[in-house]
């Protein structure tokens, strides 16, 4: 027997042939024929020796199973492995040796925004010191345009050896003609340079703190370069958004990520539209 389906179907462990996201747009019902037009123009990979997990009303498993694949990502045909082969005579066969086939995951809570907008950011981490840190920032700075921020996150002062809080002198040293704005690693904490603290929507110098944030100051009153929760809105307010062009690209390596991964759906509730 063979069956078409209109489901998304991930291979576990997902192989480098069959992509995760595969979207079939076949006939609906259990004894449709796969498209053999089709099957004429394109290469067809056949996949043996499968757990298939339809998911139908049934919650079928075909076991050993086999799927069809049309070059372009479409599922021709799914059933018993002599069915499919007779099915596709010239199709190039991959053996899953009894691994699971089943349609592909949807996470129903995930940042998939907030994970396009860290490739448009310095990644700093598993940073071993504030050196290999830097070390990124300038790796990083050469895909900026003169004068744009400079924006990252992921470090983490607690694994550097001196496992104290940086300051902004350490960014002015090497970045004195752009602002620099790095969130921690837990989102709780920025560390900023002079430029970056001179364009908060508040002088930050004085004794005054933010109600639910923590401006680290020193002796003189100055801001360090360190500021804590709610404090971090200070300056969030004045930072430039992405542009359209490379947000757009950055939520393309998003999508390329999450369905190497098996997810051929995600919620973001982050956004709005």
């Amino acid at each position: 027997m063979i069956r078409s389906t209109c489901l998304r179907y991930l291979i576990v462990p997902v192989l480098p042939i069959v992509l995760a996201g595969l979207v079939a747009c076949g006939e609906s019902g259990p004894d449709a024929p796969p498209d053999a037009a089709a099957a004429a123009r394109e290469e067809i990979v056949l996949v043996s020796r499968a757990r298939i997990y339809t998911m139908d009303a049934g919650n079928t498993v075909i076991d050993p199973g086999a799927m069809a694949l049309s070059a372009d990502g479409f599922i021709l045909g799914i059933g018993d492995a002599a069915a499919m082969q007779d099915a596709f005579p010239a199709a190039r066969r991959v053996d899953l040796g009894g691994r699971a086939v089943l349609p592909g995951l949807i996470d129903a809570h995930a940042h998939l925004y907030g994970l396009a907008l860290s490739y448009t950011q310095a990644n700093l981490v598993g940073a071993a010191s504030k050196a290999e840190a830097i070390g990124r920032l300038r790796d990083f700075e050469a895909t900026l345009a003169d004068g744009e921020w400079l924006l990252g996150r992921g470090w983490d002062q607690n694994d550097w050896p001196e496992a104290v809080f940086p300051s902004r002198g350490d960014l002015d040293a090497e970045f004195p003609d752009r602002p620099v704005w790095l969130r921690r690693i837990d989102g709780h904490a920025a560390w900023a340079n002079s430029l970056a603290l001179a364009q908060a929507d508040r002088d930050l110098r004085g004794d005054w703190q933010p109600p639910g944030g923590h401006v680290h100051r020193d002796a003189a009153g100055a801001p360090s370069g360190i500021l804590i929760d709610r404090a971090m809105d200070l300056v969030d307010r004045v930072v430039p958004p992405v542009s359209r062009e490379r947000i757009t690209g950055a939520l393309d390596l998003a999508v390329a990520e999450v369905l190497s991964l098996g997810l051929t759906g995600v919620h973001d509730p982050g956004i709005d539209r």
